[in-house]
């Protein structure tokens, strides 16, 4: 009865003997090992040629894109070579550097009338600074652009301060006005 007691766990003397059984390890056979032994080099041989088939594929792939890079290069190089000729073409020509366009003004002369008869008092109307401005705008040294006049987006707001206004305007300002009554009839 103290054995059927220990299955159902009725008796707990024997549940704190509990030994669990020993493993037993079963020797291998030497054909076992050899077998082992042959699988596992068939799958490091397996992996080692999945390996170099992905390295071959990666060496292809690499020609292939060298070839795609150097049209691109081509193509790039060809881009900025036209862009550099024309950026020499235009910094040849006068008053191409800006978003504007330099205006050429037409030489200023003098009507008969008011030429005078001797060389010495002729008098040239020039602005030396103005001229200057205009020989480095013309040798693209800077660029060209129309004259912008400051102004404001909106007008000022005139606003009267508190402390100019005179004592009573204040007193006038902060009293309240007494509601009317309205008459019943």
């Amino acid at each position: 009865s103290s054995g059927i007691n220990a299955e159902y766990g009725g008796g707990e003397e024997e549940e704190e003997s509990f030994v669990p059984k020993p493993v037993v390890v079963q020797r291998k056979t030497r054909v076992q090992r050899n077998r082992e032994k042959a699988e596992k080099q068939k799958a490091a041989e397996l992996a080692a040629a999945k390996t170099e088939k992905q390295l071959n594929k990666q060496l292809n792939r690499v020609k292939a894109i060298k070839r795609e890079l150097t049209v691109e290069e081509r193509k790039m190089a060809a881009i900025t070579a036209e862009r550099k000729e024309k950026k020499e073409v235009n910094s040849l020509r006068p008053g191409k550097y800006g978003p504007g366009k330099l205006m050429e003004e037409q030489p200023e002369f003098q009507l008969p009338e008011e030429v005078s008869s001797s060389l010495r008092k002729l008098a040239v109307p020039t602005n030396s600074i103005q001229d200057r401005f205009l020989s480095m705008q013309k040798r693209n040294l800077i660029e060209v652009r129309k004259k912008v006049n400051p102004h404001r987006k909106y007008k000022l707001k005139e606003v009267e301060k508190w402390r100019k206004k005179l004592p009573e305007e204040i007193l006038e300002l902060t009293k309240t006005k007494p509601k009317k009554k309205q008459n019943k009839k």
